[in-house]
């Protein structure tokens, strides 16, 4: 019986994510249609933003489960943990983001998707700061032109 009750609770935490994610396509969430628009120049920034969705989809798998099973008795929870784990660890397989279903790899598995959004986040960020740096140093590149146009002109009206 308990079998079935670990088997139900995965199939509902797979389902629970599933909807989540056509839900999100559905309701345009920002965090996929947004990207596709600030770096339609950049193609690497797009991958990282999609990647960083779905690696943060993919994460959203254990916190279900967890929430699905927040009300359950140690024991029973424990049997079922049991059960849900080779099954996410083969969905982060399935993404290459490990490379084992074996249980007592799942703290690993877990940590490299955090890491992974970590990451992820931080390469966006430091793409969006090299393309403030790269309008700043274009601003002043211009302004540094202008300003020895001026000073060019000024001199040679001065020796005229």
């Amino acid at each position: 019986m308990l079998n079935k009750k670990a088997a139900f609770v995965t199939l509902q935490t797979l389902k629970q994510c599933r909807v989540d994610m056509v839900q999100d396509f559905l309701s345009h969430n920002t965090e996929i249609y947004k990207p596709s628009y600030k770096y339609e120049n950049s193609p690497v920034m797009l991958k990282f933003a999609r990647e960083k969705y779905f690696i943060t989809w993919l994460s959203s798998h254990w916190q279900v489960f967890n929430h699905i099973v927040a009300h359950l008795p140690g024991e029973e929870r424990s049997i079922i943990d049991t059960f849900f784990t080779p099954v996410f660890l083969e969905l982060l397989s399935k993404w290459a983001i490990v490379k084992t279903t074996d249980s007592s790899q799942l703290n690993l598995g877990v940590e490299l998707v955090k890491d992974m959004q970590t990451a992820l986040s931080q390469f966006m960020k430091a793409g969006e700061n090299a393309d403030t740096m790269r309008n700043i140093l274009e601003v002043t590149l211009e302004k540094n032109r202008v300003v020895f146009d001026r000073r060019i002109k000024q001199f040679s009206e001065e020796k005229l």
